[in-house]
């Protein structure tokens, strides 16, 4: 019985993926390459309508300027119908958006894809009037980021 409970265990631990947090950075573990986990995500998000700005390739700029580093990509994306809600009540928020999410590989050869939490954005600045806002991109992102990296 002890060895099915631990078995159990193990499978339950293998299928949950990786999610720590940072202040308010979330970091998910991604089962894919950088390229293929940006790649997801990028073809998710237009999926629903929001707009890729740029897609910013950091390995490759360390490599114009004769420096390495592990792949590291970040992408700077939004819906201006969520945006521009929250500027309207704090124009500094701008200073916040749009949207981004770095996705790299660290030093053990891990991929990560990580965020700001919206919510936090509560914390610096006058936009806790639009929670709803808030909510539903953070909702949106857990998502859309799930998907990407599984």
């Amino acid at each position: 019985m002890k060895n099915i409970t631990a078995k159990l265990i193990l499978l339950t631990a293998i299928s949950i993926p990786v999610v720590a947090t940072a202040g308010d950075v979330i970091k998910k573990a991604s089962a894919h390459s950088v390229q293929e986990t940006m790649d997801s995500f990028v073809t998710l998000i237009k999926s629903k309508g929001m707009r890729v700005f740029a897609r910013i390739d950091h390995k490759e700029n360390a490599a114009g300027v004769n420096l390495k580093m592990n792949d590291s990509q970040v992408l700077i994306f939004g819906n201006p119908k969520g945006g521009t809600v929250l500027m309207q009540k704090d124009p500094t928020v701008s200073l916040e958006l749009p949207l981004r999410v770095a996705v790299y590989k660290d030093d053990d050869g891990k991929v990560w894809l990580s965020y700001h939490n919206p919510q936090s954005l509560k914390d610096s600045y006058n936009v806790s009037a639009a929670a709803q806002v808030l909510n539903k991109v953070e909702g949106g992102l857990d998502k859309l980021t799930s998907a990407a990296t599984k």
